[in-house]
């Protein structure tokens, strides 16, 4: 009897999906060594957790290419919450690392400037910095000139800064350690003072005062408390990833084959259940969304096939029809499937005759742990 629908077959019950989201891994102030020295878990994110010394109050974690270029790949940073003084952290890392591979790992640990020491290193920059604008500055009877343009003297500050300023952190929120366009504006403002008498030589004098303390401001911006300078590193070179096995799926669903006609009465199909294997397009842990949840697949139709004139239609090969497909996920494991089925029908003669059909499914898929030779 011809069925005038589609069946839904779900064959498996629906697993337990509710996994963790991170995985977590040990890694000590003390230690030289991720973990138990056992490789990285691959293809999720990470909760690094460890102890630490109480006086450590900001971690930065470093991810590089083994041997490759010194831009991190990723970087992860943990601060101490307010009023927290646990020997412990715990710092989620959102960056999956590919398996089989190897990575550098970079550690840097800070500790909390006090009021005292971040005064002295704005200071101890402040006179830096004038030192650098003395070498800079030339000054004669009637005018002061500047050895450079004076937004070039501020990029070649902003670059003394970053240098100085390479092993302290500001908090998340704080602004970019760089001085602003108003030192140069001063710059420019000092450059056009003609020093031709008293009163102009005073001016002179109060606009390098206010330079100067408007150096100090900036710096005082730059630098909120709370200020962490780095007082200790680690570096773990190629640190292995774990191996991943290859991603199979059974497939089991029911389908329909279109023959020909137009919807209607006019329709000839078939449909019958189907068995099969498929491939996922794309990895689920860096595709995007689309290739992950789209399968390649290819199986046989557990039954022959009878079209509007009760010819029977089989498959080549393995004498039932064969299917291949794109499968893609609508459901938690319920996937549409769309593709071609290849079929054989004896003519006169019991002469094979080959063709090719398309059909429309839905199946459920359980996911196979396949481990290919290396």
């Amino acid at each position: 009897m011809r069925k005038l629908q589609f069946l839904l077959l779900l064959l498996f019950l629906c697993p337990i999906f509710l996994t963790a989201q991170y995985k977590t891994v040990n890694l000590d102030f003390e230690s030289a060594y991720i973990g138990d020295n056992n490789p990285l878990p691959a293809e999720t994110n990470i909760l690094f957790t460890g102890s630490i010394p109480s006086y450590i109050d900001r971690i930065e974690l470093n991810i590089l290419s083994a041997k490759g270029k010194s831009a991190p790949l990723h970087t992860a940073v943990w601060q101490r919450p307010l009023d927290n003084k646990e020997k412990t952290y715990s710092l989620p890392v959102n960056y999956k690392f590919r398996s089989s591979s190897n990575y550098d790992i970079e550690v840097r640990y800070f500790q909390t400037l006090g009021t005292a020491q971040r005064q002295e290193l704005i200071q101890t920059l402040n006179s830096r910095l004038q030192l650098f604008l003395e070498t800079q500055l030339t000054q004669d009877t009637k005018m002061i000139e500047w050895e450079n343009k004076p937004k070039r003297l501020l990029a070649d500050m902003n670059d003394l800064l970053r240098s100085d300023l390479q092993n302290y952190r500001t908090g998340i929120a704080a602004p970019e350690q760089k001085l602003s366009g108003l030192v140069a504006l001063q710059m420019e403002k000092m450059s056009k003072i003609r020093t031709k008498d008293s009163t102009a030589r005073v001016r002179m004098a109060e606009e390098q005062v206010l330079l100067r303390q408007l150096l100090k401001d900036e710096l005082s911006r730059i630098l909120p408390a709370p200020l962490y300078k780095m007082v200790d590193a680690r570096y773990l070179d190629d640190c292995p990833t774990e191996s991943k096995k290859g991603a199979l799926a059974v497939t089991a669903g029911y389908g329909g084959v279109y023959f020909s006609g137009d919807l209607g009465e006019d329709l000839d199909y078939d449909t019958a259940p189907f068995v099969g294997l498929s491939f996922p397009l794309g990895n689920r842990a860096f595709a995007p969304r689309f290739f992950s949840n789209t399968y390649l697949g290819f199986g046989v139709f557990l039954q022959d096939f009878e079209n509007a004139d009760k010819q029977n239609l089989t498959g080549p090969i393995t004498g039932l029809p064969i299917y291949a497909s794109l499968d893609y996920k609508l459901f938690q494991f319920v996937y549409l499937n769309l593709g071609a089925t290849f079929l054989e029908e004896t003519s006169a003669g019991d002469r094979q005759v080959l063709f090719v059909r398309p059909f429309i499914g839905f199946s459920a898929k359980v996911n196979l742990s396949v481990q290919f030779e290396r």
